[in-house]
């Protein structure tokens, strides 16, 4: 294809690229390929009204389809920070877990302190 725009990286390696495909009708669609291997094809055909009916279609077994409204919203997460910033010093994480297991403990001895109270002003004790 002469002239044809350069593929798209997808992925995190980059492997996967998706190609711009116009055919003699001038229909246009996405062709999804890892090297030379074609692995899906995003196309439209008409639909209600104005708007255009999206056609995904795999073309190998390894093609995961998602109809929920969650994997825009894990796509989103998965790039919100870079890797780095999960990194969390030892440090760090020692006076978090000193700071949770003081918080139960308070709750603990709050709980034991009310119940208590409690017994003693309803006669329990």
């Amino acid at each position: 294809m002469e002239g044809s725009p350069a593929p798209i990286p997808l992925g995190v390696a980059g492997r996967l690229e998706a190609q711009s495909l116009t055919n003699a009708l001038g229909n246009h669609a996405m062709l999804v390929r890892e090297a030379a291997q074609p692995r899906a094809l995003l196309t439209a055909e008409p639909g209600d009204g104005e708007r255009e009916r999206l056609v995904i279609v795999p073309l190998d077994e390894d093609v995961e389809l998602r109809v929920d409204g969650d994997a825009l919203a894990v796509w989103l997460a998965e790039g919100s920070a870079p890797r780095a910033a999960g990194m969390v010093p030892a440090w760090a994480n020692a006076i978090g877990f000193v700071l949770v297991i003081a918080a139960v403990g308070f709750t603990v001895l709050g709980s034991v302190t009310f119940f208590a109270w409690l017994a003693r002003v309803l006669g329990w004790v």
